[in-house]
């Protein structure tokens, strides 16, 4: 629909203003003003989008960290994310991850999550530790394309309400699919080659250690405890698709360029309070008198 619209308006822009043109002046060359529109970086079939990510802090410390940065940033609203950046909830902390209005997700307690790429086409979650949980909505694009990954397994998503938990202790992977959609589940070794595929249908899980040697899909079981959280994203998807808004680039960085400065200007201002040698004085209280010397102290000096 969108590159029908497109070409539409170019028809319009190159094409109209022919009948409009002055006698004996030249023609203009309508056919390379068309190419050259369609080789322009503001139309082609080759282009990709990225997904307009945006994380929410929910409750409890939520920290962003940038490819370029060692340090870990508080985040106390939202902030539009973008690939490579990590995200980190504390033991109290929980915060969402929106995808325009076709997906959220959740992150539990003691989650780090890493946003390897918001390519529409090839987007990449890394979960280094704790939970996630989602609700994507089928893609009609078949281009579009997105995978979970953790240490011991990559999870390739199209369209469903998921879950996945990883616990460094053991490589410990958890995958579930909930009411709708499926998973395909490529195992990783401990040597870090893939092997055997698994497809997760509804109501499913899937649980193994890569020490494991025996496993198979069962019935929801252990991860029906994330339940609550892909139907509170399922609300969610419902209500982003009436009160989403989109954000221009350049309002994105400068929402990005506030919400990471907070942290910087707390800790210049930390530092720059002054620093008091000796025990402090309460308000309101008289400091004690030097003690007189005795009289015969006085008499011999």
């Amino acid at each position: 629909m969108k590159k029908y619209l497109v070409m539409i308006i170019l028809i319009r822009a190159f094409f109209v203003p022919a009948f409009s043109q002055q006698p004996g002046s030249e023609p203009p060359d309508y056919k390379q003003m068309l190419e050259d529109a369609m080789k322009s970086s503001k139309y082609s079939q080759g282009q990709t989008e990225n997904w307009d990510a945006r994380l929410k802090r929910v409750s409890g410390e939520v920290f962003v960290k940038q490819e370029s940065s060692e340090e870990w940033s508080k985040i106390e609203g939202s902030i539009p994310l973008e690939y490579s950046d990590s995200v980190k909830t504390g033991s109290d902390g929980t915060a969402e991850i929106y995808l325009d209005n076709k997906g959220a997700m959740t992150l539990g307690r003691s989650t780090e999550l890493e946003v390897s790429s918001i390519d529409q086409t090839d987007s990449i979650f890394k979960l280094k530790t704790g939970s996630i949980a989602a609700k994507i909505q089928h893609f009609m694009n078949e281009k579009f394309k997105m995978q979970v990954h953790t240490p011991s397994a990559v999870c390739a998503i199209r369209g469903t309400e998921f879950a996945v938990e990883y616990s460094p202790f053991g490589m410990a992977t958890g995958v579930a699919v909930y009411d709708e959609g499926k998973v395909a589940v490529s195992l990783i070794d401990e040597d870090g080659a893939a092997g055997q595929e698994y497809t997760l249908e509804k109501n499913t899980e899937l649980t193994f250690k890569p020490s494991q040697k025996h496993f198979r899909p069962t019935a929801l079981a252990k991860m029906a405890r994330y339940r609550a959280g892909v139907i509170l994203m399922r609300q969610r998807v419902t209500a982003l698709g009436k009160t989403w808004r989109p954000v221009s680039q350049t309002k994105r960085s400068v929402l990005r360029d506030e919400a990471l400065k907070r942290r910087i200007i707390r800790r210049q201002i930390k530092n720059s309070k002054p620093k008091t040698g000796g025990r402090a004085v309460k308000s309101g209280v008289r400091p004690k008198a030097r003690r007189a010397a005795p009289a015969q102290e006085q008499e011999e000096q």
